[in-house]
């Protein structure tokens, strides 16, 4: 069995969670992990407010919306007239 060496997180450099690159390149999986947890806890009925969701994640309170935009303009049809 090879063992990692120990990651040392005194290091303020060293905790990845604190790259604001590395939190937005993986923003999309925060928050479909905290989806699929509440889906897998069956908390699918109990509210979670946007503000909520964005703290969890690490986010701005703009960012659910941008997401829905974002989504919307995919979805709609393209006008070819």
């Amino acid at each position: 069995m090879i063992q990692e060496p120990a990651t040392d997180m005194c290091e303020k450099d060293s905790d990845i969670t604190l790259n604001r690159n590395w939190c937005r390149e993986q923003v999309d999986r925060f928050a479909s992990w905290e989806m699929l947890k509440r889906y897998v806890l069956h908390e699918t009925g109990v509210p979670m407010t946007n503000a909520e969701l964005c703290d969890t994640i690490g986010v701005s309170s703009t960012y659910t919306i941008r997401l829905l935009k974002s989504v919307h303009k995919r979805l709609e049809p393209k006008n070819d007239n």
